[in-house]
């Protein structure tokens, strides 16, 4: 049991948490700048990062915006700035990564693609999809996923995505919307974020009800034991995101052992992980 790991030290050894890192919001290169979340120039960067030669990183988040004012498919956290980058022009951006000859992990293993739809479509976070915003948010997401995988297949990269959002409405328009080809079957992902009030993107995991959700990814500064526990026992994945890795990070990273960290301190956490 991972709970249970540090009650044991005195009678076995237990190994160091393994975890896959992901660059959060595609901006992990330090020091790191929220401005720079979702911006080409951050994911530049991100996917140079190297430690021995070797890729820092496992992978990394895109965060995917439907931006109703002029109907585009964009790369961006929010609209907090001016972001004009298009999904179309990102995707080539991985593509062109994934054609690069060399590692493009840390580990040698797939690289992880986390795509995070965004569940608004304004400034305020109350602006929400109407039905057509979610067919045409979704059919972008397609789109950048066969651009991406294509160029994986012709460069012999094996990948894991994933695919996740705050509105779990979007999450089935998308799962609707499935190819009849899918190269690499997306997993699915909810997420136990901060808890409202403080966001109030978050939802319970019941309004995810009829979905195949194999993922959860917490907070690691809100965790619930109960709660935590509660998702292993159903065979839910877990992985922690975070803004600023603290000692309170850490210290959830050797408790609970997820099996992915999303970070924006990509040097600071691969040397801690592999301390």
């Amino acid at each position: 049991m991972r709970i249970i790991c540090s009650l044991a030290l005195l009678l076995v050894a237990c190994d160091r948490p393994h975890a896959y890192m992901i660059c959060h919001n595609s901006n992990c290169a330090e020091p790191t700048d929220p401005e720079n979340d979702d911006s080409i120039e951050a994911l530049d960067e991100s996917l140079a990062l190297v430690q021995d030669g070797r890729p820092i990183i496992d992978g990394t988040e895109i965060d995917l915006f439907w931006r109703a004012s002029d109907s585009q498919c964009i790369f961006a956290h929010d609209l907090a700035s001016a972001r004009t980058e298009l999904a179309t022009t990102t995707a080539q951006v991985l593509a062109d990564h994934l054609a690069t000859p060399g590692p493009v992990t840390f580990g040698d293993g797939p690289f992880q693609l986390f795509i995070e739809l965004k569940a608004f479509v304004g400034v305020e976070k109350s602006q929400r999809h109407t039905p057509e915003q979610r067919m045409l948010h979704a059919a972008c997401m397609w789109e950048f996923y066969k651009t991406v995988t294509d160029a994986a297949i012709a460069n012999g990269r094996d990948m894991k995505v994933f695919i996740a959002s705050f509105s779990p409405e979007l999450l089935a328009e998308v799962i609707r919307q499935t190819p009849a080809a899918v190269p690499f079957p997306p997993g699915y992902e909810a997420f136990y974020g901060v808890p409202r009030p403080l966001d109030s993107e978050t939802r319970p995991l019941s309004d995810y009800a009829g979905l195949p959700i194999q993922y959860v990814e917490m907070h690691s500064q809100w965790i619930i034991d109960s709660q935590y526990e509660g998702l292993i026992s159903s065979g839910i994945h877990i992985g922690f995101f975070m803004f600023s890795a603290t000692e309170e990070h850490f210290a959830a990273i050797e408790q609970y052992e997820p099996e992915w960290v999303n970070t924006s301190e990509a040097r600071l956490m691969r040397r801690w992980l592999e301390r």
